[in-house]
């Protein structure tokens, strides 16, 4: 073939390639071959386009028109008919394998994939462990610091600034990653391999270890360090959120990929809602203080559910008072409940939307997936 698809030759080389120097050899101004000489090497010299210029020449004309072409024709239209008594191919299933077969396939392969992806898994288990120390320095101790309003407010602030540092990053570094497995899975879903779920469904899982092993970590330090109410249930609840919120944090970086052309527009894509999550987390403007023509979407926010579940769970029991300006002394509870609008009786429907969160954004994923294709060709 020559530039642009076309055909100037196709039919047996022969002993030696005797056969397309013949008919190369038989075009007018062709040189012959030297002896000796690689007749791959000749072939590309005399077919060339500088070549097709100097001879006035073009080859996939000449092939259309030679008796080569005619008999190539004709074995192709002959091949074309099947043989009488034969049936067509026929196959039950559009994969060689069954669903379960295939999802095996791709966490086997999705598994090693990670396993050997030491520039994403370490740089984020890094980071959020550089995170949580640092942190944690910053806020040494800051738990038992809560005899005013100003005080409590820092505390919180800290737990938030701690799950939406490393949240943001997870969701940062898994999009580069998950765009190049999508390319692979391109190419590897046109040759029949597996569809598009079990794919998307092993992306999905794959991740799980890695964020309960980055959560462990990052809970105990953060915990630790800031002090704050060692119990187990206060500290579970602690690790369960943080658990969630790096999973949520890590499918919303995959979902913003399968919505995109590349993990350039993802991460354009991804940071347009980090404001907004920021501004309707409930930190900043609390929810009573939030118009209501806008209160909805506090309710939609999953930053929003991470920051009711940090406070309520490390605050919304205690009974000792702090000192609120312009206001007599509360109950650290009751300021909870009136200044942020958070009830302790609502942290089951809390868990729940936390792990909505996670699964919503893992569907997404998947049907996404299955159903966008940004292939360029």
């Amino acid at each position: 073939m020559k530039r642009g698809g076309q055909v100037i030759y196709s039919g047996p080389l022969g002993r030696n390639s005797h056969k397309i120097i013949e008919y190369f050899e038989a075009i007018p101004g062709v040189p012959k071959i030297k002896d000796k000489y690689n007749p791959a090497a000749w072939m590309l010299e005399v077919c060339s386009v500088a070549a097709e210029v100097r001879l006035q020449t073009d080859f996939a004309k000449y092939y259309e028109s030679s008796a080569r072409y005619e008999r190539n024709k004709a074995l192709v239209g002959e091949l074309s008919k099947p043989a009488p008594g034969t049936n067509d191919l026929y196959f039950p299933t559009q994969y060689s394998q069954p669903t379960w077969g295939q999802f095996k396939a791709c966490l086997w392969k999705q598994w090693w994939t990670y396993w050997r992806s030491p520039d994403y898994n370490l740089v984020r288990f890094f980071f959020t462990l550089v995170t949580a120390l640092l942190l944690g320095s910053i806020f040494w101790r800051i738990g038992q610091r809560r005899g005013s309003a100003t005080s409590l407010r820092i505390v919180i602030g800290a737990m938030y600034a701690a799950v939406m540092f490393v949240g943001v990053n997870n969701c940062a570094t898994v999009q580069p990653l998950v765009a190049i497995e999508r390319t692979v899975f391109y190419r590897e879903r046109a040759a029949g391999m597996y569809s598009a779920l079990p794919y998307a469904l092993a992306q999905v899982l794959v991740e799980i270890p890695y964020v309960i092993t980055q959560a462990v970590y990052y809970s105990v330090i953060v915990y630790a360090m800031m002090n704050f109410q060692w119990t187990a249930a206060k500290f579970f609840w602690f690790y369960f959120i943080s658990l969630f919120s790096f999973l949520y944090f890590t499918y919303y970086g995959m979902m913003t990929v399968s919505l995109s052309p590349n993990h350039q527009v993802a991460a354009i894509f991804a940071a347009t809602f980090y404001s907004v999550f920021n501004l309707f987390s409930g930190f900043f403007i609390p929810r009573p203080r939030i118009p209501k023509w806008w209160v909805w979407y506090y309710w939609i926010c999953p930053l929003q559910w991470t920051v009711y579940g940090l406070i309520v769970t490390q605050y919304g029991d205690l009974e000792s008072y702090i000192t609120v300006p312009g206001q007599s002394d509360q109950k650290i509870k009751n300021y909870v409940k009136d200044y942020y609008g958070y009830n302790t009786d609502f942290m089951p429907v809390v868990a729940v939307v936390l792990v909505g969160f996670a699964v919503f954004f893992a569907f997404m994923f998947a049907l996404c997936i299955k159903k966008l294709n940004f292939q360029q060709r």
